[in-house]
Parts: C-alpha cells; structure tokens; sequence
C-alpha cells in the first residue's frame, strides 16, 4: 500500500505539472492583450508599454511561467486585473462557498441515490426497478439549467416559496448567513448526479444480490433483512461511495452553469467572469486551483476504496 500510495502522489504531481503548464500558456496565447484591456482602448502606446514591463509581461514567457508557479505554490497568486485586488483572499472565500454547496447538495445527494438504488437493485425486473431506473434516466439526462430553472418556476415564481437567486457581494459574502438561499442551488446540484449515482448503486446491488455467497447466506436461512445489511449492502455500496468521492471534488472545482443561474458566489462563477473580462491571473489561479481539487479527490477515492475492500491489494 505504501508503494502505492508513493506511486500515486508522483502520478498526483506529475499530472499538475503538466496541467499548470497547459493552464499558463493557453491563457497567454490568447489574443488579448492585458495592458490595453486595462487601460482602455484609447490608450497611448508608451502607457500601454509601461504598464506592460511594470506587470512583467515583456519578460520571455518560460521567465514568467516559473514565476508564476513559484507564486502559486508559496500561496501569492498576483492581483486581478479586473477586480484591481489580492486573488489569494478571494480563492479563499469562494473556495469557502463553493465547499458549502457541495456540501448541502451531496447531503440531499447521498442517501437519495443510495436509497432509490438500493430500492432498485432489490427489486430487479420489477416495478420498482422499473420506475426508479425510468426517474434516474430521466434526471440523467436533464441540463442542469433545465433542472434549476424547473426548480425556480415551481418553487420561486409559482409557489413563492425560495428565492430564485443566491445573493451576496461580488466579493463572496456567507451563504450561511441567508440558508434559504441555498436550497435551490443544492437542489439542483444533487439531482444533477443522483439519476448517475442511483444506477450505479443499482447494478451494483442487484450484481451481490446474485452472487454466490449471497446465495449461500439464503440457503442456510439467514432472515433477508441480515442478508441485505450485513453482507449485501457493504460490498454493494463499494463501487458508488468511491464514486461520490470524485464527485464532491468535481462539485466543488466546476459549478459554473449552477452558479451562473442562481449568482452564487463560487469558484464556478469567479472563474467565468474571469473569462468573461479576460483576467488571465485570475483565470490561471482558478483553473489551476480546480484541477488541483480534483485530482486529489480522485486520489482520495482510490485510498478510500482501498481501506473498504480488503480484497484490494495493490502491488
């Protein structure tokens, strides 16, 4: 397991090398030049040139690539262009709220898809099965803006219910403060995955249940509910918790669409204005930190997977 582990955080370091070089140079090889977005489009050429060396940008572009990583790792990410502040203090506080809704929607999302795909599993080739794997196909397919926006017609315009946008400053604010203002957006996020998760506890349940040792505990007349809890459902829910795992680090690095439509203040949304006004420091931070979250949640999924199989050795 140590070998692994070791192998693992080299592959882990590896892979963000590799993407932060990705992440650099196509944010500089866009055709925008920072200076001139800056200072406006009737600009003299010498300012232009000036703030151009004072931001460092006439420097060759493998100088500023080192610079910028040796920033990054030691917590100094620059100053946006668009907003004229610190990133660092921002990442912190929207990597705060997108960790928040992550949060909320894998608290709906969990025991929903665990429930219903248990449910289906034990019901294979009935009703049951039928209908809820007919539902998980259905929100399997649905956008997320169609979901959320679903959700804010009958909730917030017809019922009158829950706000239909999430608030706050543009410097973050506290979801925590207003909690109704959460509802919608977890919402959404947890039927975004629960249709993916619920079939993959499905199959996952319905394949122990027709297994041999499975089979074996009938035979011996053990009571089915024993059956089911006590050995079913542990390997059962292997394959989906790893699963929920990598995705609660995709839910907290790449919400954009969900917190464009209700203007929370996330990682997500931070990152598409960043795009929007084209603040390559800021675009850079971003997508480095988001990468950054989910690789280490993939890696936290293969190290947990390994503790809750025992038959898993790894050589």
């Amino acid at each position: 397991m140590a070998k692994y582990l070791l192998r693992r955080f080299t592959a882990l370091f590896i892979t963000l090398a590799i993407t932060s070089v990705i992440i650099f140079f196509m944010s500089e090889v866009v055709p925008v030049d920072p200076a001139r977005s800056i200072l406006g489009q009737y600009a003299t050429e010498a300012n232009v040139k000036a703030l151009r060396q004072q931001m460092g940008l006439d420097r060759p572009l493998v100088e500023r690539y080192v610079a910028w990583l040796s920033r990054f790792v030691r917590g100094d990410l620059g100053d946006s262009f668009q907003l004229g502040t610190a990133i660092s203090p921002l990442l912190v506080v929207r990597f705060r709220n997108s960790l928040i809704l992550a949060v909320c929607g894998m608290v709906l999302l969990v025991p929903l898809s665990l429930l219903l795909g248990t449910i289906a599993g034990l019901s294979e080739g009935r009703w049951p099965d039928w209908g809820i794997s007919s539902l998980a196909l259905f929100l399997t397919s649905l956008p997320d803006f169609v979901t959320g926006l679903l959700l804010v017609l009958i909730f917030s315009w017809q019922l009158k219910l829950i706000p239909g946008n999430s608030f706050m400053s543009e410097g973050g604010g506290n979801p925590l403060l207003e909690p109704i203002k959460l509802i919608l957006p977890a919402t959404t996020l947890a039927l975004s995955q629960v249709g993916h998760v619920t079939r993959l506890t499905r199959v996952s349940v319905a394949r122990v249940m027709n297994s041999a040792y499975i089979r074996t505990a009938v035979l011996k007349g053990l009571p089915m509910h024993t059956i089911i809890l006590r050995h079913a459902l542990r390997n059962a829910l292997l394959a989906p918790l790893t699963v929920l795992t990598t995705q609660f680090g995709w839910m907290i690095s790449g919400l954009i669409v969900i917190e464009m439509m209700f203007t929370y203040p996330g990682l997500g949304r931070l990152f598409a204005n960043a795009a929007l006004f084209n603040d390559v420091p800021m675009i850079e931070a971003s997508a480095l930190l988001g990468v950054t979250l989910a690789v280490f949640s993939q890696l936290l999924a293969d190290i947990l997977y390994g503790f809750l199989n025992p038959r898993i050795r790894y050589s």
